[in-house]
C-alpha cells in the first residue's frame, strides 16, 4: 500500500476518532435527559409591557394591563391566582380587576388587592384586566401566575410603568390580536391614544363600531379611575391629559363574532384629528 494512501487512512481514522470524541458528550446528554422538553405548564404575559401612565387630577398616573394566562389545557377549569405585590406597591395599593371567567364571577372591575382568581377555560386561556392608580410610581413589576392545583406551577413576567412622556401620535389596542375565551366569547383591550401636547385637557372620543357589532352591543367601556365610563355604546368620550395621552379599557362580550374591526380616537374640536388602528378578535384555541 502506498504512503499516500496510508496517509489518508489515518487522517480519516483520526477524524472519526475526533469526531467519536464531540459526539459522545452529546450522546450522554441525550440519554440522560430523554427526549426534547415539552410546552411549558403555563406561562403568563402582560399587553403592553411597559405602559405611560396618564390621567389627570384624580386620574393622575393610572396605568392598566391585560394579562394573559396560558396553560396546557388538561388544566382547562382550574384557578390560576395572579399576584402583583410590586404592582400594588407602586400604585399606592390601588387596584382593580375584572375577568371574564374570574373565578367571582364578577362583571364590572373590582378591587381585590394584589391578588385575583382567574378561571382557565376548556383550552386552558384565561385573561384579566388590572388598573392601577391614580399616583402610580415609575418602576418594574413582577406579575406571578400561580396554578393553584398540582403541579402548582408559577409563571412569571414583568411589566414596566413608564413617568408621563409626550409621545408620537397614534391610537393603540394592547394586546393588537386576542384570542376569545371559550367560556363567553369575550375579549378585553385597551384603547390607548397618544395626541401633541397641544392639545392636552382636551376631549377625545373613542369608538369602534366594527366591534360593537361582533359582540352584538355588548361592551362596558371602562376608564383610568376604573369607573364604567358607557355601557353598550360604540363610542366613549373621555379627556387628554397634560401630554395629550388617554386610555380606555373596552370589555366586550359575551357571544363576540371572530375578525378585525378599526379602532378610532377622534380630537373634539378643532382640527378635528383622527387616528386610526386595528384590533383583532381570533377564535378560541390551546395556545400552549
Amino acid at each position: 500500500m502506498s504512503p499516500r494512501i496510508l496517509l489518508r487512512l489515518g487522517a480519516v481514522a483520526a477524524g472519526l476518532t475526533l469526531a467519536a470524541g464531540l459526539a459522545t458528550p452529546a450522546m450522554a446528554a441525550s440519554a440522560a435527559h430523554g427526549a426534547t422538553a415539552g410546552p411549558p405548564t403555563c406561562v403568563v404575559s402582560a399587553a403592553p409591557n411597559k405602559f405611560i401612565e396618564t390621567g389627570l387630577g384624580s386620574q393622575a398616573s393610572s396605568v392598566a394591563f391585560i394579562i394573559i394566562v396560558e396553560c396546557q389545557p388538561v388544566y382547562s377549569e382550574q384557578t390560576v391566582e395572579i399576584h402583583t405585590p410590586q404592582l400594588s406597591n407602586a400604585c399606592q395599593g390601588h387596584l382593580s380587576w375584572y375577568s371574564a371567567t374570574s373565578a367571582t364571577d364578577t362583571t364590572t372591575p373590582v378591587p381585590t388587592g394584589d391578588s385575583f382568581d382567574v378561571t382557565l377555560d376548556n383550552d386552558g386561556n384565561a385573561t384579566a384586566v388590572v388598573w392601577g392608580g391614580p399616583s402610580c410610581a415609575a418602576s418594574v413589576d413582577l406579575i406571578e401566575a400561580d396554578l393553584t392545583v398540582a403541579p402548582f406551577t408559577t409563571a412569571i413576567t414583568q411589566v414596566v410603568i413608564a413617568p408621563p412622556v409626550t409621545t408620537q401620535p397614534g391610537v393603540f389596542a394592547f394586546p393588537g390580536a386576542q384570542v376569545e375565551d371559550a367560556t363567553t366569547s369575550s375579549v378585553a383591550a385597551i384603547f390607548y391614544a397618544e395626541f401633541p401636547s397641544v392639545y392636552g385637557e382636551r376631549h377625545v372620543e373613542f369608538s369602534d363600531a366594527q366591534l360593537y357589532d361582533q359582540c352584538g352591543g355588548r361592551i362596558i367601556w371602562v376608564g383610568a379611575d376604573q369607573e364604567i365610563l358607557a355601557t353598550n355604546t360604540k363610542t366613549v368620550t373621555t379627556t387628554l391629559d397634560d401630554n395629550g395621552n388617554a386610555f380606555v379599557v373596552a370589555l366586550a362580550g359575551p357571544s363576540c363574532a371572530t375578525g378585525t374591526s378599526l379602532i378610532e380616537a377622534d380630537l373634539i374640536g378643532p382640527p378635528y384629528i383622527t387616528l386610526t388602528n386595528q384590533f383583532t378578535i381570533l377564535s378560541p384555541r390551546v395556545t400552549v
